[in-house]
Protein backbone atom coordinates (compact mmCIF):
# COMPACT_ATOMS: atom_id res chain seq x y z
CA UNK A 1 0.00 0.00 0.00
CA UNK A 2 1.37 3.40 -0.87
CA UNK A 3 2.61 5.31 1.88
CA UNK A 4 -0.45 7.90 2.64
CA UNK A 5 -2.97 6.27 1.08
CA UNK A 6 -6.42 5.57 3.26
CA UNK A 7 -8.06 1.88 2.55
CA UNK A 8 -11.22 2.23 1.43
CA UNK A 9 -13.23 0.85 3.87
CA UNK A 10 -11.33 2.84 6.24
CA UNK A 11 -12.51 5.89 4.42
CA UNK A 12 -16.04 4.75 4.08
CA UNK A 13 -16.01 4.13 7.92
CA UNK A 14 -14.86 7.76 8.65
CA UNK A 15 -17.30 9.53 6.38
CA UNK A 16 -20.02 8.01 7.72
CA UNK A 17 -18.59 9.06 11.07
CA UNK A 18 -18.58 12.50 10.32
CA UNK A 19 -21.54 12.30 7.97
CA UNK A 20 -23.47 11.28 10.95
CA UNK A 21 -22.06 13.77 13.63
CA UNK A 22 -23.10 16.62 11.04
CA UNK A 23 -26.22 15.55 10.05
CA UNK A 24 -27.07 15.04 13.89
CA UNK A 25 -26.03 19.05 14.11
CA UNK A 26 -28.21 19.85 11.41
CA UNK A 27 -30.99 18.06 12.77
CA UNK A 28 -31.00 20.37 15.66
CA UNK A 29 -30.84 23.16 14.07
CA UNK A 30 -34.20 24.80 13.38
CA UNK A 31 -35.86 25.01 10.19
CA UNK A 32 -36.65 28.55 9.87
CA UNK A 33 -35.20 31.60 10.03
CA UNK A 34 -31.35 30.64 8.58
CA UNK A 35 -29.57 32.30 5.97
CA UNK A 36 -30.41 30.55 2.09
CA UNK A 37 -26.82 29.64 1.29
CA UNK A 38 -26.62 26.95 4.06
CA UNK A 39 -22.99 26.10 5.08
CA UNK A 40 -24.15 23.38 6.73
CA UNK A 41 -26.28 21.41 4.03
CA UNK A 42 -23.15 22.20 1.96
CA UNK A 43 -20.97 20.16 3.75
CA UNK A 44 -23.54 17.29 5.17
CA UNK A 45 -24.29 16.83 1.02
CA UNK A 46 -21.11 16.45 0.17
CA UNK A 47 -20.00 13.90 2.48
CA UNK A 48 -22.98 11.94 2.01
CA UNK A 49 -22.67 12.64 -1.56
CA UNK A 50 -18.94 11.11 -1.22
CA UNK A 51 -20.20 8.20 0.51
CA UNK A 52 -23.00 7.58 -2.04
CA UNK A 53 -20.34 6.84 -4.93
CA UNK A 54 -17.69 5.33 -2.43
CA UNK A 55 -20.46 2.64 -1.85
CA UNK A 56 -20.93 2.49 -5.37
CA UNK A 57 -17.66 1.97 -6.29
CA UNK A 58 -16.94 -0.71 -4.02
CA UNK A 59 -20.01 -2.07 -2.56
CA UNK A 60 -18.23 -5.26 -2.55
CA UNK A 61 -15.29 -4.43 -0.28
CA UNK A 62 -17.61 -2.79 1.90
CA UNK A 63 -20.04 -5.39 2.42
CA UNK A 64 -17.34 -7.90 3.27
CA UNK A 65 -15.93 -5.22 5.25
CA UNK A 66 -19.88 -5.52 7.25
CA UNK A 67 -21.33 -2.86 5.61
CA UNK A 68 -25.68 -4.49 5.73
CA UNK A 69 -27.88 -3.36 3.16
CA UNK A 70 -29.90 -1.10 5.38
CA UNK A 71 -26.99 1.40 6.05
CA UNK A 72 -26.68 1.72 2.30
CA UNK A 73 -30.58 2.60 2.51
CA UNK A 74 -29.88 4.95 5.91
CA UNK A 75 -27.30 6.85 3.46
CA UNK A 76 -29.60 6.94 1.07
CA UNK A 77 -32.50 8.35 3.58
CA UNK A 78 -30.23 11.17 4.42
CA UNK A 79 -29.53 12.54 1.19
CA UNK A 80 -33.05 13.05 0.94
CA UNK A 81 -34.01 14.01 4.58
CA UNK A 82 -31.67 16.37 3.53
CA UNK A 83 -33.03 17.62 0.06
CA UNK A 84 -36.09 18.01 2.15
CA UNK A 85 -34.89 20.28 5.08
CA UNK A 86 -33.78 22.30 1.93
CA UNK A 87 -36.76 22.14 1.00
CA UNK A 88 -38.76 23.18 3.99
CA UNK A 89 -35.67 26.71 4.14
CA UNK A 90 -35.90 27.63 0.46
CA UNK A 91 -39.56 26.41 -0.01
CA UNK A 92 -37.53 25.16 -3.75
CA UNK A 93 -39.66 22.17 -5.32
CA UNK A 94 -36.38 20.95 -7.11
CA UNK A 95 -35.25 19.51 -3.47
CA UNK A 96 -38.43 18.12 -2.77
CA UNK A 97 -38.18 16.22 -6.17
CA UNK A 98 -34.72 15.37 -5.54
CA UNK A 99 -35.79 14.21 -2.11
CA UNK A 100 -38.57 12.08 -3.65
CA UNK A 101 -36.41 10.18 -6.06
CA UNK A 102 -33.95 9.05 -3.29
CA UNK A 103 -37.36 7.83 -1.63
CA UNK A 104 -38.59 5.83 -4.02
CA UNK A 105 -35.13 4.66 -5.07
CA UNK A 106 -34.94 2.99 -1.34
CA UNK A 107 -38.47 1.85 -1.80
CA UNK A 108 -37.93 0.27 -5.22
CA UNK A 109 -34.28 -1.71 -4.43
CA UNK A 110 -35.94 -2.64 -1.03
CA UNK A 111 -32.93 -1.67 1.15
CA UNK A 112 -34.72 -2.23 4.33
CA UNK A 113 -35.95 -4.87 3.09
CA UNK A 114 -33.80 -7.20 5.84
CA UNK A 115 -35.07 -5.23 8.66
CA UNK A 116 -38.22 -7.47 8.35
CA UNK A 117 -36.43 -9.96 9.42
CA UNK A 118 -33.04 -11.53 11.02
CA UNK A 119 -31.41 -14.15 10.19
CA UNK A 120 -33.49 -16.24 12.52
CA UNK A 121 -36.86 -15.22 12.03
CA UNK A 122 -36.93 -12.97 14.98
CA UNK A 123 -38.40 -9.65 14.96
CA UNK A 124 -35.84 -6.92 13.95
CA UNK A 125 -34.31 -4.65 16.70
CA UNK A 126 -36.30 -1.72 17.66
CA UNK A 127 -34.12 0.70 16.40
CA UNK A 128 -33.76 -1.00 12.64
CA UNK A 129 -37.74 -1.14 12.56
CA UNK A 130 -37.83 2.30 13.66
CA UNK A 131 -35.78 3.55 10.72
CA UNK A 132 -38.07 1.46 8.57
CA UNK A 133 -41.05 3.15 9.49
CA UNK A 134 -39.26 6.14 9.78
CA UNK A 135 -38.51 6.23 6.48
CA UNK A 136 -41.77 5.31 5.51
CA UNK A 137 -43.47 8.33 7.02
CA UNK A 138 -41.37 10.43 5.91
CA UNK A 139 -41.19 9.41 1.92
CA UNK A 140 -45.27 9.78 2.25
CA UNK A 141 -44.81 13.09 3.60
CA UNK A 142 -43.33 13.96 0.74
CA UNK A 143 -45.93 11.94 -1.97
CA UNK A 144 -48.55 13.78 -0.02
CA UNK A 145 -46.51 17.45 -1.17
CA UNK A 146 -46.55 16.07 -4.51
CA UNK A 147 -49.97 15.04 -4.70
CA UNK A 148 -48.60 11.24 -5.42
CA UNK A 149 -51.81 9.82 -4.45
CA UNK A 150 -51.27 6.16 -5.67
CA UNK A 151 -47.92 6.08 -3.72
CA UNK A 152 -49.44 7.85 -0.97
CA UNK A 153 -51.63 4.96 -0.55
CA UNK A 154 -49.40 1.89 -1.48
CA UNK A 155 -46.95 3.37 1.73
CA UNK A 156 -50.08 3.83 3.82
CA UNK A 157 -50.62 0.35 3.83
CA UNK A 158 -47.15 -0.59 3.78
CA UNK A 159 -47.01 1.65 7.11
CA UNK A 160 -49.82 -0.04 8.52
CA UNK A 161 -48.38 -3.84 7.92
CA UNK A 162 -45.34 -2.93 9.20
CA UNK A 163 -46.55 -1.32 12.61
CA UNK A 164 -48.74 -4.67 13.10
CA UNK A 165 -45.38 -6.86 12.05
CA UNK A 166 -43.45 -4.81 14.68
CA UNK A 167 -44.97 -4.31 17.50
CA UNK A 168 -43.55 -7.08 18.71
CA UNK A 169 -40.40 -5.05 18.84
CA UNK A 170 -41.69 -1.87 20.29
CA UNK A 171 -42.24 -0.81 23.54
CA UNK A 172 -46.17 -0.53 24.03
CA UNK A 173 -45.86 3.81 24.17
CA UNK A 174 -44.06 3.42 20.64
CA UNK A 175 -46.64 0.64 19.30
CA UNK A 176 -49.57 3.30 20.02
CA UNK A 177 -47.25 5.86 18.60
CA UNK A 178 -46.89 4.57 15.54
CA UNK A 179 -50.92 3.08 15.89
CA UNK A 180 -51.71 6.94 16.08
CA UNK A 181 -49.66 7.95 12.96
CA UNK A 182 -51.24 5.44 10.91
CA UNK A 183 -55.12 6.13 12.20
CA UNK A 184 -53.54 9.56 10.99
CA UNK A 185 -53.10 8.99 7.81
CA UNK A 186 -56.29 6.84 7.51
CA UNK A 187 -58.22 9.90 8.75
CA UNK A 188 -56.51 12.02 6.21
Amino acid sequence: MAQGVIPTTELFWSLLDKGDRRFSRMRDLPNFGRARDDGDFQKAFKIYTQLWKLQQEHRQKLVEAGLRRWEIGDIASRIAQLYYGQYLRTSDSGYLLEAYVFYEAILMREYFRDAAATATGALPEAPLASKQLRFLARFLIVCLFLGRRDMVSRLAHQLKTLVDEYKGSFQETEVKEWKHVVQKLSDF
